[in-house]
């Protein structure tokens, strides 16, 4: 066994995006670059692997690990990756069952001791921030310790028992990591979504970590609950600095789901931004009731591009239910806010919340049409495990097809959900279909994609547009099939 080779596996998801793969786009794991990153502090090595993006097939890694015997493989996956994930961990621990497996990422850290019983041939989980476990339980493996009951943030096996160990602490100076390992790979086989099409030369950073939003459809303030924590403007300046010399980007995606939280902070960053790096344009998300006209317009000054806007609905007792936090009234001012400052948009929608009836979600694709919006996308409800709705809303049945669990192709839901009124879930990826047609086959939106595109830009809209052709055939193929049946 290799003492100091850690491989390190982002399981595959590209192909379940389906027909809407030609628009969808493909990010380097920063999670994964964290850790690497901070297990080479301590003198370990990482090799990664990425077939989202790497031609490369399964049985080359499994070769690659029996050849080279790294002391843990590690894997990172979200919940419709379930299956991918257990069929990759038994192909390994059939060929190599001497050679530890740990899991983590979104879904693990959810289920943890529901994860290790679901995937036996795996021997850890690791939940929440990966980055001091990791390391604690390289070196008790390595130092072939007797027990890692004292690893926070660990799940693990005592003979026929799955032991969960206490929470760890959340990182509280996120300033002390290192930056991301972007060397494990190749970043130029990476590219942002069609929509995003800004630039080849783009990037993903985070800012921030921990969310205090309270949202029933999403589990960063359920489950997970982790607190807020911001880097210091210097430290992200700092590595911001060091991938424009790097890459040579131009364009920079900041993936914080909490990036307005703090108005002095945004302000500090665009002055910073626009001293250092005048010419760079970047991407943020924004809530709708944490920024206004005047703190947007000091953004736009210092090159905000576009924004992610997650709307969700055009219903406001919708909304409350679902606790967004945000009325119709504050999108509204925000979207317009944005098209008068010259800043691209891009609202997203839920079809399917808790409450939704066919008339609300018939208002939700009205309210889409009224907006200013550059782009919008509509998803149907996943009720992801470590959700409020999960709880509420998802009957539990023993065995659970995590395949269904898939939000951005349109076609997906998941049987079992209960929050719908009047409205059939079967009926949802019509509703979505309808409203696309609506919001995109209008003139005036055309007239909007196409005013100050440039040739990246449109070659993402026609991306965009053929993936949505595709889905469209899928549905309508799906539909005669049923009628077939029927």
């Amino acid at each position: 066994m290799h003492e100091k080779l850690l491989v390190l596996i982002q399981t595959p998801y590209f192909e379940q995006y389906g027909a809407m793969r030609k628009a969808a786009g493909t990010y380097f794991p920063l999670g994964i670059g964290y850790i690497s990153a901070y297990v080479k502090q301590f003198g370990y090595r990482v090799k990664f692997f990425d077939p989202n993006v790497q031609k490369i097939e399964l049985t080359d890694i499994v070769e690659f690990i029996q050849t080279h015997k790294p002391i843990l493989v590690g894997m990172s996956f979200m919940t419709p990756q379930f299956f991918t994930a257990k069929d990759i961990v038994d192909k390994i621990k059939n060929r190599l069952p001497g050679i530890p497996v740990v899991l983590g990422g979104a879904h693990p850290s959810v289920m943890p001791k529901k994860t290790l019983e679901e995937i036996p041939n795996a021997d850890y989980i690791v939940y929440n921030e990966g980055e001091q476990t990791m390391l604690e339980l390289i070196e008790f493996i390595n130092q072939k310790g007797d027990t890692p009951r004292n690893i926070d943030g660990l799940v693990w096996k005592d003979g026929d028992s799955i032991v969960v160990n206490k929470p760890r602490a959340s990182i509280d100076n996120l300033d002390k990591l290192p930056f991301p390992d972007r060397e494990l790979i190749d970043q130029s086989m990476y590219h942002a979504q069609s929509f995003l099409s800004y630039s080849r030369k783009a990037i993903t950073i985070y800012t921030s970590r921990g969310c205090p939003g309270k949202c029933v459809f999403c589990a960063s303030g359920h489950t997970l609950r982790n607190r807020i924590r911001q880097r210091s403007i210097e430290n992200v300046m700092d590595e911001i600095d060091f991938l424009r010399r790097r890459y040579d980007i131009d364009y920079l995606m900041i993936k914080d789901d909490t990036f307005t939280i703090n108005n002095r902070l945004i302000r500090n960053f665009c002055q910073e931004i626009k001293r250092r790096h005048p010419k760079l344009r970047w991407h943020c998300m924004v809530r709708a009731d944490t920024v206004d006209e005047e703190i947007l317009a000091v953004m736009k000054n210092a090159g905000l591009n576009d924004v992610f806007i997650g709307i969700e609905s055009g219903n406001n007792e919708i909304l409350k239910k679902s606790r967004k936090g945000t009325n119709t009234k504050q999108v509204r001012s925000i979207v317009e806010a944005c098209e008068r400052l010259g800043i691209k948009t891009y609202g997203a929608f839920i079809l399917g919340l808790p409450g939704d009836t066919r008339e609300t979600i018939h208002e939700t694709i009205d309210f889409a049409c009224s907006l200013p919006l550059t782009m919008a996308g509509f998803s149907i409800l996943i009720p992801y495990p470590g959700t409020k709705v999960y709880e509420d809303y998802f009957i539990h049945g023993t065995q659970i097809n995590y395949r269904q669990f898939i939000a951005s192709t349109g076609l997906n839901y998941v049987e079992g959900y209960t929050g719908l009124k009047n409205v059939k879930l079967d009926e949802l990826p019509r509703l979505v279909s309808l409203a696309q047609r609506q919001f995109y086959f209008r003139p005036s939106q055309i007239m909007r994609l196409l005013r100050n595109a440039n040739s990246s830009l449109l070659y993402g809209y026609a991306k965009g547009f053929l993936a949505l052709i595709s889905k469209e055939l899928l549905l309508a193929q799906r539909f005669i099939k049923t009628l077939t049946i029927k």
